[in-house]
């Protein structure tokens, strides 16, 4: 005998065949979407006051001097970076970022070469901030006509590096090949210049002493074409005054023009901001120049959604500053830091952007 199956099975096992090949491509998909991607995430980070408070502290405090307070804000803006060594970035995220064109997506090897322990970059990070404080007072102190002594020491000293036994941390360094050092990035310039097993002549300041040395070159990890000594350097100043910046978790040296404009407005009198809401990016070095930065865009996002009324930009960023999005936030191109207080004293005043020369 046999038995028939009746319309209503049918129509069930119909219906369950064509759901559950639904589902399995369901799963799939969303199992692609979760995918970790070797790629990072660049975002809008927070924008951190120079004239003001966070975290119930003062981002520069300076003591031993009278300092006078401001009404408007000189912020430094920041990026937020995901994926790659910073933790997991899923295949979902990476394509929402790539359409978003306040973010970006970039290729973890392109920022990160070699994989790096996540301790390390952050202490490199906080060391090129350290660093960048440091330019920020001698060159706000040197615009102020107040006297301060800028030198380039080793911090460290790599095990069995060329320098090993050579070069001693804390030695200054005078010069490299006979060509006289004001920064720690005229002691890169100058040793990657040359190639590796080439012979580096340095004079170093030891102990009140001066010393003449030779290294022979290895090569860079990171490029084996150039040149390196195995040395660690950054900045350092005796200020007449104390410094203390209450800032954490920041790293890089893009703070260096907002970080200078605050230490500036603190120990002047007149309030170098007009109670604006000025924000801004930007390298500084011992010349008073502005530098190029990463993450331009990122860091325009966060300065427009935290009200900002005018942002400073390195002039070399400007050519990635090309929307009309930005058009109620003007975006000033500077390329020294008399650029950046003549922007900001004719935006205060004029209460406008006649004469300035912006990006857009």
């Amino acid at each position: 005998m046999i038995k028939k199956t009746t319309n209503k099975k049918k129509s069930k096992l119909s219906a369950l065949n064509r759901i559950t090949p639904t589902l399995v491509v369901v799963l799939l998909i969303s199992a692609l979407l979760l995918i970790p991607v070797p790629f990072i995430k660049i975002s809008a980070g927070p924008l951190f006051n120079t004239v003001g408070i966070e975290m119930d502290k003062e981002v520069i405090s300076i003591s031993g001097v009278e300092t006078y307070a401001s009404k408007g804000e000189l912020n430094f803006t920041t990026v937020s970076e995901t994926g790659g060594p910073f933790g997991r970035l899923v295949l979902v995220d990476a394509i929402s970022a790539w359409i978003n064109p306040t973010e970006a997506i970039v290729p973890t090897r392109d920022l990160y070469p070699e994989i790096i322990d996540p301790e390390k970059i952050r202490q490199e990070n906080e060391r090129a901030f350290s660093n960048s404080q440091t330019d920020a007072i001698a060159v706000a102190l040197s615009y102020l006509k107040i006297p301060v002594t800028m030198n380039v020491v080793v911090d460290s000293v790599v095990v069995d590096s060329p320098s090993d036994g050579i070069i001693e941390p804390g030695d200054i360094v005078i010069s490299v090949d006979n060509k006289e050092v004001k920064t720690a990035s005229d002691v890169v310039k100058y040793v990657q210049v040359h190639q590796p097993n080439e012979k580096i002549n340095l004079t170093l300041s030891r102990n009140l002493k001066k010393l003449e040395v030779t290294v022979v070159a290895t090569e860079l990890k990171s490029d084996t074409k150039k040149a390196s000594i195995g040395i660690s350097i950054g900045p350092r100043i005796d200020p007449p005054y104390d410094f203390n910046f209450g800032v954490a978790e920041v790293g890089g040296p893009s703070a260096g023009l907002m970080l200078t404009l605050g230490i500036i407005d603190e120990l002047t009198i007149n309030d170098l901001t007009g109670g604006k809401i000025i924000a801004g990016t930007g390298t500084i070095n011992y010349l008073s120049e502005v530098g190029p930065i990463g993450g331009i865009r990122q860091k325009l996002e966060g300065a427009k959604k935290s009200g900002a009324q005018l942002f400073l930009a390195p002039l070399d960023n400007c050519d990635e500053v090309t929307s009309d999005y930005y058009k109620s936030m003007p975006v000033v191109a500077v390329s020294n830091l008399a650029e950046a207080l003549s922007a900001i004293e004719k935006f205060t005043k004029s209460g406008g952007i006649q004469g300035l020369e912006t990006c857009q």
